[in-house]
This record gives structure tokens, C-alpha cells and sequence, in this order.
């Protein structure tokens, strides 16, 4: 079984908690092979199908990190610090394989790229950060770099949410007026005798048809919802979306916006952590910007290593508007690269979330229309016949 237990080194006078794999709870004081004493022992249920370290919040933890080494500590206090007020058991291994590793004297970015958990850019400016004995300013950045991500992000999916909403919304009432009580609408006109209008005449045929294969229907939906939420868990509406979205002009140049954002903040931490810019560049290819964007990246750090300047190298590598090579230009001659890095990104940022606010004020009106269209539709199609009702009655 897997326990947790909190020990205490007599030689080292270090106490410690880890995850092991025991055949049984060892009690309060029992040695452990290697000379440890046991503090206290729990069992801990296991996580199944996933890996349990993959939930830990990395800026959640990085903020508190930041904040036990401003106080004074060393890593591994802060570490271990964490790890005595630890509940959770994912993070609890994760936190326990950081402090043997840095025990062994290895350095805690290697620890960190070997559990792959943490981003690239936090790996990299952790990295850079022990070059310089500067790793509370690597995590301030970092999390600058997380919060303008998550905002970007947030603004993407509370433009989403609304829309999907109507829409699902629509198509529920939709699927119920047709399966429920488009039926019973027309029991009530097949008896009718005389020319029937063309509305009444696809009323009867369509309500006979869904009654006499109503399983078959209901089935067809329930696969439909099923197939949707699975493309959905699996990435497949997200890659779908993507390659709509390359075909859409004014999309791809929000994800354009929005990729941009993100590589001109890394290389905005990675630059001011030591690294020089073709080593930035060279990282940035792992942030899954997308082909077309590494290819650039390639293509810009080539250029860079022949002697180009960064503005042309980037602008070539189109990896720039004109602003950001102007700025990119004003950076080389002042030297306060990093800031115009820093500059450039904020302005992609706010241009994805300009884009994100007209975007929602044009989409959520069209998608209620086009609801409103589609019921609409359904319950003037069942109540066209009654005209037909009074023509017969006459």
C-alpha cells in the first residue's frame, strides 16, 4: 500500500515527508532501513488513471514558494516547508521527489524538466534564475507571464460560453418540439379530409415518421450528444475549430495575436533571467504554438546566428507587424530589450483582447437570431394546419 510518512534523520537532524510503497503502516518511532525515525505514518488512497502530481496548481505553487524564499529560506526549507502542510497526495510526491533530487545535489530546474510537469518557460527561467541566485524575481516572472496567459484564455472561453449555451439551449427545445410534440400536433390533423396545404402535408409525414422510428430517433440523439462530448474530452472539436479557424481571416489573426502574446512574454522572462536571444527563441519552439510559428522561430534564430539584426531577422521570419519591428528597432539601439519585449506583448495581448470584446458584442446577438429562427420555425410549421382546420370546416 502507499503510505506517507514523516521522518527524522538522527545524523542529518532533517525531517522529511515521502510516499512509500509498504506492505504494512509502520508504527510512531520505528526505524526505517536507512536509519530514519518514523514521526507518523498514514495510509493515502491511490489516484487511479491518471498521474496524481499532473493536478498540482504550478502558479498556485510558485506563489508560495516565492513567498517562503523572500522570508529568508533556502529552497529546499521552502520545499520542504510545503511539503509539512502538504494534504494532497499528488502534490505531496511531486514535492518529495523535488527534495531528493536536490538532496543529491542536483539543481531544482533539472528536477524540475525530469518530472515533466512544469512548463517550459518556468523550467527555463528557473534555469536561468541559478545562474544568477535570483529565483524569487524568475517565479515574480513566471507569474506575470501565467496571469497574462490566464486572462487571455479566460477572455477566449467567457466569449465561448454564452453562445454555446443559446445554441445547446435551441437545439434541446428544437429536439424536443420535434420528438414530443410534433406528434401529438398531428394526430389531431390526420383525419383531415380536402387538399392539404404543403406545411400540413410535411407535418403528418415528418410526425409519422418520427413515430414510427422513435427509438431509432431518440437513439440517433443520444449518439449525437455522446459523439459530441467525447469530441470534445478528446481535443477533436478543438482541432476542428483550429483548422476553421486557419481558413477564417479575422480568427487566425486573433490566434495569431494570441501566440504572439505568449512568445513575446517568454522570451520577455527568459531574456531578463540571463539567457541569451537565440537561446530564448530556441526554448520558445516547445511552447505548441503551433507548426508554422516554430518553423519561424527556426527560420529567425538561423538568422540571428548569421549576425542579422532581431528586428529584421523576426520581421523576415514574419514574426512581426510593422510596430513590433519599429519597436524591436528602438530596443537595439537603447538596450532596454527586455522591456520592449515586454511592451510588444502587452500589445498582442490587448489586441487578442479587443478582438475577444468585439467578437462577443457581433456573435451573441447572431446566435439568439438564429435560435429564434429555429423555434421559431418548428411552432409556426405546427400551427400553419389550423388554417387548413378551418377551411375544411367551412
Amino acid at each position: 500500500m502507499q503510505v506517507r510518512i514523516r521522518t527524522f534523520d538522527p545524523h542529518s537532524s532533517v525531517v522529511g515527508t515521502e510516499l512509500l510503497e509498504l506492505a504494512t503502516l509502520p508504527s510512531r518511532g520505528a526505524e526505517l532501513p536507512d536509519g530514519r525515525r518514523v514521526l507518523h505514518a498514514e495510509q493515502v488512497a491511490r489516484t487511479a488513471g491518471r498521474n496524481p502530481a499532473r493536478q498540482l496548481d504550478v502558479a498556485w505553487w510558485c506563489h508560495e514558494l516565492r513567498t517562503l524564499l523572500q522570508a529568508g529560506m533556502t529552497v529546499v526549507e521552502a520545499i520542504d516547508t510545503l511539503q509539512a502542510q502538504v494534504s494532497d497526495p499528488g502534490r505531496a510526491q511531486l514535492q518529495e521527489a523535488l527534495l531528493r533530487e536536490l538532496r543529491r545535489g542536483r539543481p531544482l530546474s533539472d528536477a524540475m524538466q525530469d518530472l515533466e510537469v512544469f512548463p517550459m518557460v518556468l523550467v527555463a527561467s528557473v534555469r536561468a534564475s541559478e545562474r544568477t541566485s535570483s529565483l524569487p524575481e524568475a517565479l515574480t516572472d513566471y507569474l506575470r507571464y501565467h496571469e497574462m496567459v490566464d486572462v487571455l484564455r479566460k477572455k477566449a472561453v467567457s466569449a465561448a460560453i454564452y453562445p454555446t449555451l443559446v445554441l445547446s439551449l435551441g437545439l434541446l427545445v428544437s429536439a424536443f418540439l420535434l420528438v414530443v410534440v410534433l406528434p401529438r400536433f398531428a394526430t389531431m390533423y390526420k383525419d383531415l379530409r380536402g387538399q392539404l396545404s404543403w406545411s400540413t402535408q410535411l407535418l403528418v409525414g415528418a410526425s409519422r415518421f418520427v413515430h414510427a422510428h422513435q427509438v431509432e430517433v431518440v437513439g440517433i440523439l443520444g449518439i449525437a450528444l455522446v459523439a459530441g462530448v467525447a469530441s470534445w474530452r478528446y481535443g477533436w472539436v478543438h482541432a476542428l475549430g483550429a483548422g476553421l479557424g486557419e481558413r477564417i481571416g479575422p480568427i487566425r489573426r486573433a490566434v495569431e495575436e494570441f501566440h504572439r502574446a505568449k512568445l513575446y512574454h517568454s522570451l520577455t522572462v527568459m531574456f531578463r533571467g540571463g539567457y541569451t536571444l537565440d537561446e530564448s527563441l530556441q526554448r520558445c519552439e516547445g511552447l505548441q504554438l503551433g507548426q508554422n510559428m516554430d518553423a519561424s522561430l527556426r527560420q529567425a534564430r538561423l538568422a540571428i546566428a548569421r549576425g542579422e539584426r532581431v528586428s529584421r531577422a523576426l520581421s523576415e521570419a514574419e514574426l512581426t507587424d510593422v510596430v513590433t519591428q519599429r519597436l524591436l528597432a528602438v530596443g537595439e539601439r537603447s538596450g532596454n530589450f527586455d522591456r520592449i519585449l515586454q511592451t510588444i506583448a502587452e500589445r498582442h495581448a490587448g489586441n487578442f483582447g479587443t478582438f475577444m470584446e468585439r467578437a462577443t458584442r457581433i456573435v451573441e446577438p447572431l446566435m439568439l437570431l438564429l435560435v429564434a429562427l429555429l423555434v421559431g420555425s418548428i411552432v409556426v410549421l405546427m400551427y400553419l394546419p389550423i388554417f387548413d382546420v378551418a377551411s375544411s370546416i367551412r
